[in-house]
């Protein structure tokens, strides 16, 4: 099977493992604000995928060793810093926003679920999805197909309208971007994807009471994806030559005991 094959059965097995994760969540009645089962759609999707195809030569790298300090630096501290300052201009040009008041322990364990959801979905998303089309085709395609398929995914979106939906996916073809610019020479590393995707939710129980304004998601998806057209501008080369990655990396696969 084809490159787009490969990722458009991952795509399907996606939802498919989505849905029955909702399914088992209501049934299970497990609270969504403490964990949420269907972020771990894309994760099994990727395992389901790296069973099928065993000979592909792409791997799941998931360890804290061969990353520079500062890349998990810069993981944390972006998705935050973006929030921040759209959270300051929307005070001043539309309305106040309140963020969520949370017990300190209800907080605690927000986040812990919040960790784990972004480790079930960046499994799938960036060390499978992203990490085979970055090796077939160029850094460019791969977050745009990446980053599009993840807007999507997110389809209770589009009860805003289609419009809002376009703004949202405007803003997951930017994290896909900055992610890719953070990412290569580690093999396309889980851990730094998380905490990357972790910081990008905590950004959005900040703006959480205003994040059905149509305004605030247009100004944060004009913002990322200006991030991803310059950071291609600055890394042209790098960006549009096929399979980034050095050799040794994608065939690698290091686990957490290692690290």
């Amino acid at each position: 099977m084809k490159t787009f094959g490969k990722i458009g059965l991952f795509f399907v097995m996606t939802f498919v493992f989505t849905i029955l994760l909702v399914v088992v969540q209501q049934l299970l009645g497990i609270d969504p604000t403490q964990i949420s089962l269907p972020q771990f759609g894309p994760g099994i999707a990727a395992l389901a995928m790296l069973r099928l195809f065993r000979n592909d030569r792409v791997k799941l790298t998931v360890t804290l060793k061969g990353v520079h300090p500062l890349k998990y630096v810069a993981a944390l501290g972006i998705p935050l810093a973006v929030p921040a300052i759209l959270f300051l201009i929307y005070n001043q040009l539309f309305a106040p926003i309140s963020i969520p008041s949370i017990d300190v322990m209800a907080f605690v364990v927000m986040l812990g679920g919040i960790l784990l959801g972004a480790f079930g979905e960046e499994m799938g998303w960036r060390g499978y999805a992203q990490n085979l089309l970055d090796q077939q085709l160029n850094g460019v395609a791969a977050f745009l197909i990446v980053g599009v398929l993840w807007g999507v995914w997110h389809i209770g979106n589009f009860q805003h309208g289609l419009l809002y939906m376009l703004f949202f996916v405007f803003s997951t073809i930017g994290y896909s971007a900055v992610m890719a610019w953070l990412l290569p020479g580690t093999g396309f590393n889980v851990i730094l994807a998380t905490l990357f995707h972790f910081s990008v939710n905590v950004g959005f129980f900040i703006l959480h009471n205003a994040m059905a304004d149509i305004r605030l998601v247009a100004l944060n998806g004009l913002v990322w994806l200006s991030a991803a057209i310059l950071i291609v501008a600055r890394n042209k080369q790098g960006f549009l030559q096929a399979s980034r990655q050095h050799p040794k990396t994608r065939l690698e696969t290091t686990h957490p005991s290692a690290a």
